[in-house]
């Protein structure tokens, strides 16, 4: 008899290369590993991943572009159905009688500043059979807000394709030539990046901030760099297909956030060898691990004051940048892959 093949369908809003999640996603899929049978629906055809995925047999749909038939034997199809983000995990409910599971990216969501929604999010976290939070912080925040459902959920950590980086880390920079410092992510109210920017304001001239990435805050953000006289010390690179090389260039990276998840891109930044500041908020906090290395929330002059003390002071610098490469060992891409699928399989089993 041959092998049964497990079909799995992913949703998520888009496949963008300016968001973790869909990083998550791809991660997730990319190799599909034998047994599987891989599909993935967007809600718009914002893919930037298509001829990757489709080149490894994985076929996407655009939700949007879909007849009400293609729509239904689309949901029928699956074995199982994985949803990642809001409006996409409720779409994942269409799909009766389909064992689901989805992903808590983050430890707050603007679902539960509205008590309305309530009973909503209640039936949600009901019928998926598992809900996986990528920290033990996020599972917190998510028990605070729907205690009732806390057998459903369970923590598996995020992972980085390690080999893709360095390993090695940087040398101190010399306080005499440019000094980069670099953030990645959405232009997003989360992804804090003004306090940065007003970071950056309070440095030397010959620092640096180089962002990666776009949204609808950048001409935002361009404009309070312009009124702050940083216009040019501050790059707007757009989106980066070659985040390693991005993160290569640089002395630094910070990673200015108001709500976090988990930080992915603060976990690469170590990987390449960089020292990593993040904001002192539930996710980043789990994944830093070192109070040394975290400011408060929008606290520019703090964040300011330790970007000069780590590059001015070559120990320190050397130091950060030793620990970042031995904390990234902790969130390995074949750890994550091997935990997601063996949830698959339990969940599928019953």
């Amino acid at each position: 008899m041959a092998p049964t093949t497990a079909k799995v369908l992913h949703i998520i809003n888009d496949l963008s290369r300016n968001g973790g999640a869909q990083r998550f996603v791809i991660d997730l899929v990319l190799p599909p590993p034998e047994g599987y049978e891989i599909r993935v629906i967007t809600l718009d055809d914002d893919n930037d991943f298509r001829e990757e995925l489709e080149a490894q047999g994985i076929d996407c749909f655009a939700w949007n572009t879909l007849t009400l038939k293609q729509k239904w034997q689309l949901l029928r199809w699956p074995d199982l159905i994985h949803g990642h983000l809001f409006p996409s995990i409720y779409l994942a409910l269409a799909a009766f009688g389909k064992k689901r599971i989805q992903t808590e990216h983050a430890t707050h969501n603007r679902r539960r500043d509205h008590f309305w929604l309530k009973p909503f999010e209640y039936i949600l976290y009901w019928r998926y059979n598992v809900t996986v939070c990528i920290t033990d912080q996020v599972k917190q925040a998510l028990e605070s807000f729907v205690p009732h459902w806390k057998k459903h959920y369970q923590v598996i950590l995020n992972g980085v394709e390690l080999s893709k980086f360095s390993l090695q880390p940087k040398p101190s920079p010399d306080l005499n030539e440019t000094i980069r410092i670099g953030m990645v992510g959405r232009f997003h109210a989360y992804k804090d990046h003004p306090t940065i920017i007003r970071a950056l304001s309070q440095l030397p001239d010959n620092y640096e901030l180089h962002f990666a990435g776009d949204g609808d805050r950048r001409e935002e953000y361009q404009a309070l760099a312009l009124k702050l006289g940083l216009q040019e010390r501050v790059l707007f690179h757009g989106v980066q297909e070659d985040i390693p090389a991005f993160l290569d260039s640089l002395h630094l990276y910070v990673q200015s956030s108001s709500v976090e998840g988990f930080g992915l891109a603060a976990v690469e930044a170590m990987a390449a060898g960089l020292p990593v500041l993040a904001s002192r908020v539930q996710g980043m906090t789990e994944v830093i691990g070192n109070d040394a290395y975290l400011f408060d929330v929008g606290n520019d002059k703090m964040l300011a004051e330790e970007i000069s003390m780590l590059c001015s002071v070559p120990a320190a610098y050397q130091e950060a940048a030793d620990y970042a490469v031995s904390r990234c060992q902790l969130f390995t891409l074949q750890s994550f892959r091997t935990q997601y699928y063996d949830t698959y399989q339990r969940v599928l089993n019953g």
